[in-house]
């Protein structure tokens, strides 16, 4: 689409009452943004965007006008395929209200500077731009421009990062980085691209196990009073590993959404590796995936084994860095509602409607 048909997102003091009623729930885990999905037709990201960046103040910290920032939501949504099923600008907006939910708790909040919080809303809004809808091992099977530019290794995720940062300074009407002293940017820079990167998953258990190393064990060991435990959160390497952990949950967050948006986002993943199975098969490509076959797939399954092998245990460990109880019981409902479609034998997201009385 080009730029001038895009609708623009007014001013946060002229939004749209329906938009606003929405916006203002946001600050709540059970915010729904599906709902702002509807009312802003597809546009998710500005409209969310200019809210939580307001509340954390960032237009002062980067020193540019909430016009630029605006124009720079608007070009990055723009940049985000509407057609993809789940890597759309409305994950965008989920993993950048999650990330928003984390930076308010009182241990987050004590552990990061404004530059930390700045880095951690900016990399979330940017961190999947320009998703193709298909993972890395396709774009490497396929031989795709971005495989090959990239070298077959962290291929989406580069793209993200280094694609941000070419939509924002390409026009200065976007630049929110303009104004900007140097030595500052490239720090925030530096942090933006490092959270973009630990959203990819072939180094999750490394990026989970040093967070439960590095600061949680540490700061469980007896005898660590508050100050104690403050400077193992402060210094700049442990704040980095909560940086990567606190995107990383925000990324992955669906099995802790309350019920009826954890089902829906769990439709909207597979519907995207059902596309890409079927291509590859049309194509001739291994199928990477193989369970995601649209014919055999049981999703209660797949969800399952996703919460099993890296939900729990990364959750378990943000869990008792960041105190997040509610999210723990939604996952516990979640994984409880997919064991019990397993059990009934049900693939499908919903158990089948009872049988009419005869």
């Amino acid at each position: 689409m080009s730029q001038s048909h895009l609708p623009v997102p007014v001013p946060l003091n002229d939004i749209p009452s329906s938009i606003a009623e929405l916006l203002d729930e946001e600050e709540r885990w059970e915010f729904s943004i599906l709902e702002l999905e509807a009312a802003t037709h597809k546009r998710p990201l500005s409209y969310l965007g200019l809210k939580i960046f307001s509340a954390f103040g960032v237009c002062e910290f980067l020193n540019c006008t909430e016009a630029t920032l605006r124009s720079w939501l608007q070009v990055i949504e723009a940049n985000y395929h509407a057609s993809n099923s789940y890597h759309n600008s409305t994950h965008a907006a989920d993993v950048l209200h999650a990330t928003a939910y984390f930076l308010r708790k009182d241990r987050v909040k004590g552990s990061l500077d404004q530059l930390d919080e700045v880095a951690a809303l900016l990399a979330a809004t940017v961190h999947d731009v320009d998703h193709p809808g298909r993972t890395n091992s396709f774009l490497c099977n396929a031989g795709s421009d971005l495989a090959i530019l990239y070298n077959d290794t962290a291929v989406l995720e580069s793209h993200h990062a280094a694609l941000a940062f070419q939509l924002t300074v390409r026009d200065s009407k976007c630049n929110i980085f303009k104004n900007m002293e140097w030595t500052q940017f490239r720090t925030l820079r530096q942090a933006i691209i490092d959270m973009v990167l630990a959203t990819e998953m072939t180094r999750h258990f490394e990026h989970v196990n040093k967070f439960v190393n590095s600061i949680n064990k540490p700061m469980s060991s007896e005898g660590s009073d508050c100050e104690g435990q403050a400077s193992i959160r402060n210094s700049p390497e442990n704040r980095l590993l909560i940086k990567r952990m606190l995107i990383k949950c925000a990324d992955v967050a669906n099995p802790c959404r309350p019920l009826e948006l954890c089902i829906e986002w769990a439709g909207r993943i597979s519907e995207e590796y059902f596309a890409q199975t079927d291509e590859e098969k049309r194509q001739g490509l291994p199928v990477v995936m193989p369970v995601f076959d649209r014919n055999t797939c049981s999703i209660p399954k797949s969800q399952i084994s996703f919460i099993d092998y890296f939900i729990t245990d990364m959750f378990d460990a943000w869990d008792a860095f960041a105190s997040l109880p509610g999210l723990m019981e939604h996952l516990a409902e979640n994984y409880k509602y997919w064991k019990n479609l397993d059990e009934m034998r049900c693939k499908s997201l919903r158990p089948p409607p009872p049988p009419c009385p005869s």
